[in-house]
């Protein structure tokens, strides 16, 4: 009895984390408001902030949706930093668009989330796949695209796999 009552517990307390988490493909309802951040006050020069910054200044993201950009649980996937922007929209398509930032590469959950998106374009969390995953040339970044029309490879939706090609970009432009 006292088994199965931990299990119950332990299972309670794994839905609970993979519905509070936010990032990683998984949208929330609500977040909080330390976790709301706005791209326009960034200050970083370099890396995923730099991104996102350049992100807005080329109108790939909405001065709207910069300043309610996210910033996710990254340690989760072995990422030192990440954000999500919601409401990205291209052609019709509407998605979550999420840039990581990796710096030590030795962890476990980081090698395997690296070398899964490496090979697959995808990685596990919480028993989920997230779909649309490509790292940048430098293996350092990680962009979460889930925008189904970027890869159909269908003409009326070229206007989409441009977008993704050109965010990747300047993903990969990034030191």
């Amino acid at each position: 009895m006292k088994n199965l009552l931990k299990k119950l517990t332990a299972l309670t307390l794994a839905v609970v984390a993979v519905v509070s988490f936010a990032g990683c493909g998984m949208q929330t309802a609500t977040v909080p408001n330390e976790n709301k951040v706005k791209v326009s006050e960034f200050k970083g020069d370099s890396g995923v902030q730099k991104i996102l910054k350049e992100l807005l200044s080329k109108k790939y993201i909405s001065e709207d949706n910069a300043n309610n950009c996210v910033k996710t649980n990254a340690e989760l996937i072995g990422a030192k930093e990440g954000y999500r922007v919601d409401k990205v929209e291209v052609n019709g398509s509407s998605f979550s668009l999420e840039v990581y930032q990796y710096e030590d590469t030795d962890s476990d959950t980081a090698k395997n989330v690296i070398d899964s998106v490496k090979k697959n374009g995808t990685f596990d969390l919480f028993g989920r796949t997230v779909s649309y995953c490509y790292m940048s040339d430098n293996g350092k970044y990680l962009l979460i695209y889930p925008d189904p029309k970027s890869t159909t490879g269908k003409e009326d939706d070229s206007t989409n796999a441009k977008r993704k090609d050109d965010v990747m970009k300047v993903v990969n432009s990034a030191k």
